[in-house]
């Protein structure tokens, strides 16, 4: 692994790990194996979904060999904070905020998840473990109204081109809306962006 990633990693007190193109395990910091509970030992060289299975919010699983956040940060996109739970070596669900950086200091790219762990909520009804979304902030006045004028439309399935035509406003913009959209929500899709918004009562 490269200086660089290695000096990143090993500097922060959050549980963080670094994984390569292919999404081998190739940094583990201290912290991490104190929260995950596995030593450097195991997670290096091991495949992070086969180690942390992580869900989303829903409790639907996220992690898997075509991660979304391998696939946006390859393409040189942003990759948006997110909530996620991970199974720890004692299998417990434990919710983190996940922050993804890419670095791009060699051949083959490679990203740094930074892991800080949250609150378990259980909700009733919810399964114990279970990440419970939090409502942002302010509820509606999350979202400006032109924002939540796009997310109805992505709601019922318009595409971008259709949107910009429904709305009369140019395809960039649409696009701008919605990565505000994504960013304002802790979202890493449209979908998900959809279904986060409607637990949250916006539309």
């Amino acid at each position: 692994m490269a200086s660089g990633t290695h000096s990143m990693i090993f500097s922060t007190g959050e549980p963080a790990y670094a994984v390569d193109r292919d999404g081998t395990i190739v940094g583990w910091n201290n912290a991490a194996s104190r929260t995950f509970g596995y030593p450097s030992s195991r997670a290096v060289g091991s495949k992070c979904w086969q180690l942390l299975r992580g869900q989303d919010a829903f409790g639907n699983q996220y992690c898997g060999e075509r991660c979304p956040m391998r696939e946006m940060a390859l393409q040189r996109k942003s990759v948006n904070r997110c909530r996620m739970s991970f199974r720890t070596a004692s299998e417990k669900l434990q919710p983190f905020t996940v922050t993804t950086l890419a670095l791009f200091d060699s051949r083959d790219a490679t990203l740094i998840h930074l892991c800080h762990e949250e609150t378990v909520t259980t909700g009733q009804g919810a399964e114990p473990g279970a990440v419970q979304p939090s409502r942002p902030a302010g509820g509606r006045d999350v979202l400006t109204l032109r924002e939540r004028e796009v997310l109805n439309h992505l709601s019922d399935g318009h595409t971008t081109r259709e949107i910009a035509t429904l709305l009369s406003i140019s395809m960039p913009t649409v696009r701008s809306h919605i990565e505000h959209i994504l960013q304002k929500l802790h979202a890493h899709s449209r979908l998900e962006a959809v279904a986060v918004s409607r637990r949250l009562g916006l539309h």
